[in-house]
This record gives structure tokens, sequence and C-alpha cells, in this order.
């Protein structure tokens, strides 16, 4: 019984739950009696430690009041969390030092010698916690290089998990790292051995991999797994109270998910199968009760995504964001998203193609915001809750849900209540009946009886029949569901009452206590109490930590309250309070996140740390001791601070909308919402042109082109920095004019041209030495750098990029120091260099394995293959060059995926494969000329033109190589431009050696 409390520390917990933790299906003759001798002796035993009530008991229910940190699952979950956090921000000592004071939290198997279901999956779902914890503690070990103290810990888990690859690729490389090559070696063998006779499978290509560089004696480096944040099983279904009734309906969603396949039936979908009935039937609640059921045959995860088709204030989830988030759930990084909706299908189906996961879509729209998320073909799982009927997607599977029957809402009702209090059947009959039938209002009703031990059945029956109904708003079919929130809501203070209905204004999914206060005008403190009151009441939902929201019909109800008993000047000035706070609070966060973004004006007033504090009457924004903590309260708020600008934009507000589109600029597009961030920037820059605040008008187009630069939308993002460079000209803003400046280089590069990439890049150059930023004048140099390098000016671009590795190792930048690198390793393979353009990789490798993204990583694979010699080592190239192309396919790089097309092609060529050589050319073509990137074009038509010299066609030959010189002399690339000449000259001299 103390452990069933435990787990549940600091909530309460019913007895009839505890009763089934207990005793399962079979509990003894006087359950009840049981549990109060059991919470007798734990009450005095506890007493007797300090004196204190530790164990407090209400009407039905007892708590174990003692703080989460003082029980070790929850502790150990605590430190785990914090570590993993830590070692996704780069600080690994930290994240080290958590997970072994976790580790120590252990003492064997939980709940050892603790019978019965609900033992077995706590037992299983801690221990599948501390594997995790203890996967993460490894892969930082290994990052810091203690190879020889891992061994034989990774071993005994190996042989506890033998089929497990990760354990297995880990100890492979703890064993290669201290020198054990042919003791890593045998690992692989092992495990392919046990693999093959336990599962009739080979490894995964991580694992073989491993062993393949391992066989080349790579260096070790290159075996360790990048530091990214991976969610290898997630499960994110919410708490959810137990199921009451819907046998039937549970059986069959079970039955068809479980059934086999016919032999040899191709399925067309995913399995489909969709839960639809009113709002309040209990939809959500059968989908994640089926869901948990179903976990053990689906182990690759269990996942909840609420698509949001009738939350109020809020447009339902596009599928682009939907695709997001469910992505980022799976462990995918922001920066690995890719920015198109139909390359988001793609990544979604590709890691949903081998793994068995069951994945609940709550509040669907209808077919149009399903048709996207449908994952192909894949032994997963879809259970999708509507209100509407889902039609025409192939392979549904449908359980319309009506309300309870009679007998089953009688049940329900008597099991939230209590049975001793529900004793008058005619009573609890009318009770139910007056409640619609409806699951919602049978758990509201029950609740205002439970939390007044002085009421009766009778009394709740009269407070129902004797309600004002103010719900005059809702359709016939909610009347009687309206009685009930009548009731919970007459029991509250004025103050709850006041909170209750401006709750209902609010503009995101859920919010915080610091949103509360700044939308019912109370102090921090104030407006927690009045949360935790109206969530002791049911009326509030706390979804995670110190969020709070409405289910969606209390949502609607307390609008309209608002709209009824609040004047509309008092909504609005509420609406304003609270926009005004997450205006200061974003813009504080930004700052502290992105300290070196440029800005149009001063920080908000009352930002943390020094300075003046918020004005009278404002609420003061969180108190975040780092960036992380910053960057967490963005994420958490980020549907809200949407919805607050678009509400902005739309009800009048135009300058507040831009000021939120300022302060959300970097991290919408960090975090993969460009599209929300692009309409924002047009919207801001169109304001602040209509106000003539040119200078941030300015601002504002910088941030539109940046937005509609990273989706490779390169003319719009050349009109928007234009008209942003003439405006900061106008107003005098250098620092503005040269990001303006910069902006441009960029963009004319990338569309092959050089000359005036160069122009910009000179200029935007002059500007920052003036002011004296050394890492603003490091990323122009780093900019001319490259243009140089592609111009054929090989001293102008090593005298620029060694410039700008002084200046980033100067500021501490490690991750543009990376960048420059591999820049340097470039410029060093062009002139022949190869040895010194490995050590710079090496270099770049050693600091991105810290720090740097996917995209990061796979350029410098790319440009470390490229230092290697075909045909003799193009087995190695090749496969660095897939293992890249795939991540810039993942990421909807099409730029570097056609570099890469061409480089394989390079390889292959050299290798005497013209066939596969100008395939591979041709599809670099195509793609170069998707984009509008001439380099990439000019380089594919080179290699094409080759590889069909190479295969004796001569006259196709010759119309490439003229097509790339054309293009290379268009675009400046002179030294393109000559190779292309000396290739179409070798061409014409083998030609005419033939016929002569």
């Amino acid at each position: 019984m103390l452990a069933a409390l435990a787990l549940d520390t600091s909530r309460p917990v019913r007895l009839d739950t505890l009763i089934h933790r207990l005793w399962d299906e079979s509990p003894p003759a006087k359950p009840r009696a049981s549990l109060h001798a059991y919470a007798a002796r734990i009450r005095r035993r506890l007493r007797a430690l300090d004196g204190g009530e530790r164990l407090v008991q209400h009407a039905h229910t007892y708590t174990l009041d003692v703080r989460p940190e003082h029980v070790d699952c929850h502790h150990f979950k605590q430190l785990a969390d914090r570590a993993l956090a830590l070692a996704d921000d780069g600080d690994d000592a930290e994240a080290l030092a958590l997970l072994r004071e976790a580790e120590e939290l252990w003492r064997g198997e939980p709940l050892a010698g603790l019978p019965g279901l609900w033992a077995e999956r706590v037992r299983a779902s801690l221990m599948e916690q501390r594997l995790a914890a203890q996967l993460t503690r490894i892969g930082i070990e290994l990052r810091r290089g203690h190879f020889a103290e891992l061994v034989s810990d990774v071993a005994a888990l190996l042989d506890q998990h033998p089929s497990d690859e990760t354990l297995a690729g880990m100890l492979m490389t703890a064993s290669y790292g201290c020198g054990r090559q042919a003791e890593a070696l045998r690992v692989y063998d092992t495990v392919r051995r046990h693999l093959r006779e336990a599962l009739g499978t080979d490894p995964g290509e991580a694992l073989t991999r491993l062993h393949r560089l391992i066989l080349e004696g790579a260096p070790v480096k290159q075996l360790l797994p990048a530091p990214e944040p991976t969610v290898a099983a997630p499960r994110t279904l919410p708490s959810h109270a137990e199921l009451v009734g819907r046998e039937t309906e549970l059986a069959a969603i079970i039955r068809e998910s479980t059934a086999p396949p016919e032999p040899h039936a191709a399925r067309a979908v995913i399995a489909l199968q969709t839960i639809s009935g009113m709002a309040g039937v209990g939809k959500s609640l059968l989908a994640v009760h089926a869901a948990g059921r179903l976990g053990p045959h689906f182990p690759d995860g269990q996942i909840h995504l609420d698509l949001r088709a009738h939350s109020l204030g809020q447009e339902p989830l596009t599928p682009q964001a939907a695709l997001t988030a469910l992505l980022r759930t799976l462990g995918v990084p922001a920066t690995a998203l890719p920015d198109n909706l139909d390359e988001l299908i793609t990544l979604w189906r590709t890691l949903l193609s081998t793994r068995r996961a069951v994945i609940v879509l709550d509040d669907a729209a209808g077919p149009e915001q399903l048709r996207p998320l449908l994952p192909g073909p894949s032994p997963s799982l879809l259970i999708v809750t509507s209100r509407r009927r889902i039609t025409g997607l192939p392979g549904v599977r449908s359980v319309l849900l009506d309300v309870l029957p009679p007998h089953d809402a009688i049940a329900l009702f008597r099991r939230l209540a209590g049975e001793e209090r529900t004793t008058k059947a005619n009573e609890v009959a009318d009770i139910v009946r007056l409640s619609g039938h409806l699951p919602l209002a049978i758990e509201l009703a029950a609740g205002r009886l439970v939390s007044r031990p002085a009421w009766t059945t009778a009394h709740l029956l009269h407070r129902l029949t004797h309600g004002h109904g103010r719900l005059k708003e809702f359709r016939d079919g909610y009347q009687e569901v309206a009685r009930a929130f009548e009731v919970s809501y007459q029991t509250l203070t004025s103050e709850e009452q006041t909170v209750f209905r401006l709750l209902g204004l609010q503009l995101g999914p859920d919010i915080d206590p610091f949103g509360t206060a700044a939308l019912a005008d109370l102090p921090v403190d104030g407006a927690e109490r009045v949360l935790e009151s109206l969530l002791d009441a049911h009326l509030i939902q706390e979804p995670s930590p110190e969020r709070y929201a409405f289910h969606d019909l209390l949502g609607e109800y307390s609008r309209t309250l608002a709209t009824s008993e609040d004047p509309p000047e008092v909504r609005e000035i509420a609406l304003h309070r609270l926009i005004d706070f997450y205006i200061r609070a974003s813009d504080a966060a930004d700052r502290i996140v992105y300290p070196r973004r440029l800005r149009a004006g001063p920080p908000r007033p009352d930002r943390p740390g020094p300075g003046p504090g918020p004005g009278p009457g404002q609420v003061p924004v969180p108190g975040w001791p780092n960036p992380t903590s910053a960057r967490q309260w963005l994420t958490a708020e980020r549907a809200g601070l949407i919805a607050a600008e678009r509400h902005c934009r739309t009800h009048g507000h135009p300058h507040e909308a831009a000021l939120l589109a300022d302060a959300l600029a970097a991290f919408l597009v960090e975090e993969g919402y460009a599209a929300e961030a692009r309409r924002m920037h047009e919207s801001a820059a169109q304001h602040w042109h209509d106000s003539g605040e040119h200078r941030a008008e300015a601002h504002a187009l910088l941030d539109l082109g940046a937005v509609l630069s990273h989706c490779g939308r390169y003319e719009p993002a050349l009109t928007a920095a234009r008209r942003a460079r003439r405006l900061a000209e106008d107003t005098g803003d250098t620092t503005a004019k040269a990001e303006a400046l910069h902006l441009l280089g960029v963009l004319h590069w990338n569309l092959g041209d050089l000359a005036e990439a160069l122009a910009h890049q000179n200029e935007t150059l002059g500007l920052r030495l003036g002011s004296g930023d050394l890492w603003q004048i490091a990323r122009s140099q780093n900019n001319l750098g490259i243009t140089h390098l592609y111009l054929g000016n090989s001293g102008s671009a090593d005298e620029n990029f060694n410039a700008a590795l002084m200046g980033f190792r100067a500021t501490r930048d490690a991750r543009e120091e990376a960048r420059v690198l591999n820049n340097l390793s470039d410029l060093r393979s062009r002139n022949g260099d190869l040895e010194s353009a490995r050590n710079h990789l090496h270099e770049a490798l050693a600091i991105l394995s810290e720090s740097g993204s996917q995209a990061e990583r796979a350029i410098t694979q790319v440009n470390m293959a490229n230092t290697m010699n075909s045909p003799d080592e193009l087995t190695a190239m090749l496969d660095l060059y897939r293992d890249s192309l795939t991540t810039f396919r993942r990421l909807g790089d099409r730029r570097n995926a056609s570099n890469t097309l061409q480089v394989m092609g390079s390889a292959l060529h050299a290798a005497g494969r013209f066939r596969e050589a100008g395939t591979h050319h041709r599809r670099a073509l195509d793609l170069a000329r998707s984009i509008g990137s001439a380099h990439e074009e000019t380089q594919a038509l080179h290699g094409l033109g080759l590889a069909e010299h190479g295969l004796g066609h001569a006259s196709a030959a010759a119309e490439h190589l003229n097509s790339a010189i054309a293009t290379a002399d268009r675009i400046g690339a002179a030294e393109e431009a000559a190779r292309a000449r000396e290739s179409l000259a070798a061409v014409a001299g083998t030609t005419a050696e033939r016929f002569s």
C-alpha cells in the first residue's frame, strides 16, 4: 500500500484504485477495512519519524503528503530528465554527475516481491527508465573517452539484453577505444549469431557500419554517435481515469488491432481505428485506455497528439504542425526538420516504416487533416478520435461512441462518488439522466458530491433541478450538461469565479500561473492559489507540471460565462494584460537564448536581471536562470504566443503583433515553424511601413528575408533584403545595413551571381570593421572566403578563412569555428593538399561531435570523402556519401543533396563506372535546377558531359560541356569555366583521333 501511494505522492489516490493495485480483480471480503488498517500502521510509523501527518485521508481517498524528490523513483526521473536536458545543451560533465547520482538511488529490483499486474507494470516501466538513463550515461562517457572504464559495465548490460544493438555498438566502441580491436569484432560476431538464431535477422545498418569502421581501423571518433536527443520508445499518453463500461467497444478495438494479417495480404495504409461521437462522451479516454492496453503489442512507442479541432481560441493543427510535433516526439531534432509538407510526410513514413507504435490522434477535424499523417505501410496502429465520423480514408475501421447506457452511467457515478453515498438508486438514476448520461457531466456531478461530505444525492439532485441554467448559447443537446457545470461553478468563491471566466479568454491550449496572473490582474502566488482551487474542483486540468487547461466543453462554458457576465471592456483589458505579458516575456526570453541576434530596439521594461522592474500592475516575467530554461518557456508557450500574434494581427492591434513577431523571429525558424514566422514578418513589415517607423520596418524585412532564405525562396528573399537595405540607409542604421548586405551576399551566392555576392560581402566587411565587432567581422570574412573559393581566388580565400578562424576563436564560438575549418578543408583539397584538408576536417568533427547539427556533420563527412581516392577507396567514399545524402534528404536540404550526388558521380567516374556516374549527375542537375542553384548546375553539367564521353556519346558530351561553360561564364566562376573548357578540348581531341 505504501508503494501504491508513493507512486502518486502528493496526489489523492481513490480507495477503489488502491484496491485494484493491491489485489487486482480478487480483493478480500472487506478490502476497505483492510486498507484502513494498513493506513493506520503506515501513519503511525511515519508519524514516529518526524511527528508530521504524512498520510492524509479525505472522502474515499488517501494522500501520501511527501515531496516527490523524497521518493526514489520520482527523484531518479527528475535527475535523469535534468541530465538529458544538460547533455542536449552540451554540458556533459554536469549531466554525467546527475546520472551517477541517479544510479546510486537504485537498490536492486523495484517493488521486489510484490505480486500482481499493477506491480509488474510499474516494475517494467521503472526498469525501462533505468536502462534509458544508463544508455545516456554510457553515451556521454564514450564521448569523453572513458573507454576502458566502461567495458565491464556495458558487457554486463549486454548480457541482460543480448538483442540490444545499441548496447552492442557501445561495447564495440568502448573495446575498440581502449585498443581491443579483436574483442570489439568478437562482440559483433556474437550479436550477429544471437540475432540469427533468436530472431532470424542480421544486425542493422548502424551496427554494421561500426563493424566496417573497426575493420578499416578508422579513428575512434568516427565510431562515436552524435549527441542528439533521441526517444527510443516514446510514451506520451496522458494520465487518465479508469474506464467504466465500453467493454464491447474496447474489445473490438483490441481484437481488430491485434489480429494477424491475411496471408500474402498487402496493407495499403497503416491500421487505422477511429472513435467518433459528441464532446464529453469519452472518446479520448477510450482511445488512451486502448492504447495503454495495446502497449505490449506495440513496443516502439505509445504516442498522443491533440489535433485541436475544437480547442477554443485556436486553429486546428495543420498537417505540417502535427507532423512537426510527432517527429519531435520521436526524437528528431528541430534542426533536422524539413521545411515543406511533402518532405515531412516522407520523413514520418520512413521513421514508422519498421516501428510498431500505437499513435493516438485526438480531436481530429476530418480526413483532410488526417490524410498527410497516415504513415503508409507500417506495423504501427493509428487511433483517431473526432466529433465527426471519419470517412474517405483507406482501411479505416470505425467505432461510433454514444452516451453511456443507463446502467454504465450509474456504475460510473457510483465508482466516482463512492458506493456508501449512492445507495438511493432512483436519485442516482435521476442525477445521471440530468447529466445526459455523458461521462464528463457525470464526473463533474460526482466530483461535487465527493468534495462536499455533508451533501446527499437528494441535495445534489435538488441543485441540478433548481439551477438557473446559464448556457443559453448552447444547442439543446447541451442544456442538461450545463446544469452540471453550473453546480460546480456556483460553489466557487467570487475570486475563483472571476479567474474561471477569464481563463476562457486564454489564447493557447494551456496557460501557466504567470499568464493567469496577467489575465486576472493578480500576483503570481495568488494566481497559483486560485488555479489549485480550480484544479481541486475538477474545473481545469494539469496536463503537465504548472500548465493548466480546460476540457473543451468547460472551456466553452467558461467563455460563455465571460461573455454574459463581464462587460466587453473588462474582457478587452484582461486580454491586453495577457498580450502585454507575452510581449515582455518573449522579448526577455529571446535575449537570453539568442544574445547576438540583431534587434530593432532595447529590451522591454522588465527583463530579468539588471534593469528596471515591471511597470505598475504588470506581472513580472519568469526569472529564468539560463538559456535552457528560457527556451523551455518559449517551447511551452509557443502555441499561445503564435495565437496571441494572430489575435493582435486580426483584431486591430498590429503594433503588438509586430512586437511579438520580432521577439519570436529566431525561435520559430530554429524550431521549424517557418510558415508561421513568414506570415508574422510580412504583417509586421507592413505595420511598421504604415506607421512610418522605417527603422523597425527594416528589421522586420531582415527577419522576413532570413525566413524566406531558409525555405529556399531566394527571389522573394532578395526583394525583402533590398528593401531592408534602402530603409537602413535612409534611417542611418549601419548595423541593419550591414546585416542586409550580409543577407544579400548569401542570396546572390546561392543564386550563382558570384560577382554581385562578392561586392555585397566586401561592403558588409567594410561596415563591420568600423564597428569593431569581432564576431560579425568573422562572419563576413568566412563568407568572403567561400565566394573567393568559387571564383578561383585561392589566396584571397585562404586569407579570409584564416582571419575568420581567428575571430571565432577570439569570441569563443566553436560551431562557427568548425564551419570555417570545413571551408578551409575544401580549399586545401582543391589545391591538392589532402593531408591538410583531412587535418582540418578532423578538427571540425571533434568540435561538431559536441555541439554540431546533423547537417554540419553530414557536410563534414562529404568533405572527408572528397579527400579520398577513387577507385582505391571507392567503397568507403560511397558509404560516407550515402550516409550524408540520407541526412540531407531527411532535412530537405536540396542544395547539399545535389552537391553530394555530384561528387558521388565523380567518384564513380574515376572508377570507370560511367553509366552510374551519369545517373548521379542527372539527379544532381535536376535538384540544382529545382532550386535555381547555378554553382551546382554547372558542376552537374560538367560531370554529365564527362560521363557521356566515357560512354562514347560524343555529341551529348559536347552539348553538356558547352552548357557548363555558358553557365560558369554567366555567374563569373572562372575556375569552373576553365575546367569545363579543358574537358571540352579533351573530348574534341579524342573524337578527332577516332575519326582520323
